[in-house]
């Protein structure tokens, strides 16, 4: 299994024109490539023998930065399980065999032979969290990673990041058709929500409350005041909105709340709230729900139950 591919990783070699710099002994250890990987230059050391030890190697590598100031890592066949743990525990990038990645300039983490993430799962990355939002919004059993990229709008590696990561938590199982990457699961989809539910992160970064004259159209009705309209609790006093962080830069926001008739209640969304919105002007009702999550109480809790069984057994979700 390759895990460049899993990765999403796209590597070009070219010469690299700054070699006629570099003293002879580090000529005599490495051949040296300016290479571009999703992006991002960086030279590729190979070596043309075995790795020089731990302290040559660092040298080495710090002289050649001294000449182009890019990241390095070292182009591999192979290596000895003590020499890896070794230049992880360093930080010094590598590929071995496109087998085993590990590139901490780019935050990527493959470490062993058989492509599993070396990762334990506390808290989904937020592409993770809205990837999993995404595949609870398709009408099918098999969720094919590269269509969610038409909703969520992220480069290719941070969406095999997102979808490996749901794998990690052992609910779903990666696979393969030709090229194409897909998930499947055994569970239905409000089991779903409930076994991911420890996983999520607020959307919302922030919150505090703003005068009503300073509302504006980039603000969507969200929080309890919205969920009324689609359960039995009653609709709050307080008015509540949400707004993508992208468009609050030039909002201030008050911590002090005085007045309903005043006031309302903002909340700042780490991503578009209508992000999943099939008429983009309401929040979608998952992301709504798990925006709630984090104040739920007995009253919430049931009506939560009831939405989900409405969104996932009525609707076709």
């Amino acid at each position: 299994m390759n895990a460049i591919d899993m990765l999403g990783l796209e590597i070009d070699f070219k010469d690299w024109d700054k070699t006629n710099q570099l003293p002879f002994y580090i000529l005599n250890d490495f051949s040296i490539q300016k290479t571009t990987i999703n992006d991002i230059c960086c030279l590729s050391l190979t070596p043309h023998e075995e790795l020089p030890n731990l302290s040559a190697l660092k040298k080495q590598i710090n002289t050649i930065k001294e000449i182009e100031d890019l990241p390095v890592f070292l182009n591999l066949d192979s290596i000895s399980n003590f020499r890896k743990q070794n230049l992880l525990e360093n930080k010094i990038a590598f590929i071995i065999r496109d087998k085993i990645v590990y590139l901490p300039f780019m935050t990527t983490l493959l470490t062993d032979e058989s492509c599993e993430e070396n990762t334990k799962i506390e808290k989904l990355a937020l592409t993770a969290q809205l990837l999993f939002i995404w595949i609870l919004y398709q009408n099918t059993n098999e969720y094919y990673i590269s269509e969610a990229l038409e909703t969520l709008h992220v480069s290719n590696m941070t969406l095999t990041r997102a979808y490996r990561q749901l794998c990690a938590t052992k609910l779903f199982k990666e696979h393969k058709d030709g090229r194409k990457i897909y998930l499947t699961t055994h569970l239905n989809k409000v089991e779903l929500f409930h076994q991911m539910k420890n996983y999520f992160k607020s959307p919302i970064q922030k919150q505090g409350y703003i005068l009503k004259s300073d509302r504006n159209n980039d603000m969507i009705p969200s929080g309890e005041f919205v969920f009324s309209q689609y359960t039995f609790i009653n609709l709050p006093k307080l008015e509540t909105y949400a707004i993508d962080k992208v468009n609050s830069k030039q909002i201030h926001i008050q911590k002090d709340y005085y007045s309903q008739e005043e006031q309302i209640e903002l909340q700042i969304w780490n991503y578009n709230p209508l992000l999943f919105s099939q008429d983009q002007k309401n929040i979608d009702k998952i992301s709504l729900i798990i925006s709630l999550l984090d104040n739920i109480d007995e009253r919430l809790e049931l009506e939560i139950e009831q939405l989900l069984d409405h969104i996932f057994n009525k609707e076709g979700a």
